[in-house]
């Protein structure tokens, strides 16, 4: 029998979007906080320009316009990529009374959301790219982490010191960029919380003059916020500690399928469901940002 991908039309869908980016919006950063965009393909592309450098222009009066070659703009591309948390309750479970939810099927859609959320957050910072053309291939992003390749330094278990994210900044500030937001594990997160031990620099929060947490770096490029992140450093994986820093506005989620519950037909005494969507990382300057692998 034919095998469909594009799904039946009578499975019940059900848009999450709105649902998705709200669960967590401080533990799944980007996929809150970045802004939106529409992907039309499944190879999502996107037009980056750059202006010409800055130079002395002082025109006699009255004189003809002049043309010199002008840049054209380039093509960049990312695949959409497809997340799904399959779900399944049998129906002696679903009958069962349960004092902390009256639905287990509504309950483990609502876990499976929530693991959507962090799995596509996951991707969207550590995924590395498969074009997924070939049958039996699935497609994968571009995530954060591979994305940033202009101003990247791997360094050998280097402690991270204030002089060294300073220098990240001014690298991404002499390339055009101005990085607002900094992303780190505990432990680099607890090392620029340090930072403030000569009294040189403020660090302070909306509500709050801090102490222990710092939430906002004032910089000689500017403030910059520094967001804990549980997926830039994974204990196991990566060799030390990383730290990325962004211009924010140069990064999109780009939808192609926004997330979804699909209730999947019923077959035997069980109910399955699904939770799907399919995005990817807009980068539209990836030299505005920095990132550097392996401190200490």
């Amino acid at each position: 029998m034919a095998q469909v991908f594009s799904y039946d039309s009578n499975a019940r869908r059900e848009s999450l979007l709105d649902i998705i980016t709200n669960i967590s919006p401080t533990e799944n950063y980007l996929l809150s906080n970045l802004a939106k965009s529409k992907s039309s393909n499944t190879q999502h592309e996107w037009v980056t320009d750059t202006l010409k450098t800055p130079a002395t222009n002082a025109q006699i009066e009255g004189s003809d316009a002049s043309f010199a070659n002008r840049t054209n703009p380039g093509r960049v591309t990312n695949w959409t990529q497809i997340v799904r948390v399959d779900f399944q309750v049998s129906d002696s479970e679903r009958a069962r009374n349960y004092p902390q939810f009256a639905d287990r099927y509504r309950y483990e859609m609502s876990k499976a959301m929530k693991e959507w959320s962090n799995d596509a957050e996951f991707n969207l910072v550590r995924s590395t790219q498969a074009t997924g053309l070939g049958s039996g291939t699935a497609r994968s992003m571009v995530g954060l982490k591979s994305a940033i390749s202009t101003v990247a330094t791997t360094l050998s278990a280097v402690s991270l010191s204030e002089n060294h994210l300073n220098a990240y900044l001014q690298n991404t500030w002499s390339q055009g960029g101005k990085v607002d937001t900094v992303l780190v594990g505990a432990t680099l997160k607890r090392r620029i919380s340090g930072f403030t031990a000569n009294g040189t620099k403020q660090f302070q929060q909306q509500e709050k003059e801090l102490v222990n947490v710092v939430d906002m770096y004032i910089s000689d490029f500017g403030p910059v916020k520094v967001i804990l992140h549980r997926y830039v450093t994974i204990a196991g994986t990566d060799a030390g500690q990383d730290i990325v820093g962004i211009q924010a506005d140069k990064f999109r989620v780009a939808y192609f399928r926004e997330p979804e519950h699909v209730a999947l037909a019923k077959s035997g005494s069980s109910t399955k469901g699904m939770i799907e969507g399919e995005l990817t990382l807009e980068y539209l300057a990836e030299n505005s940002s920095f990132k550097a692998i392996n401190h200490a």
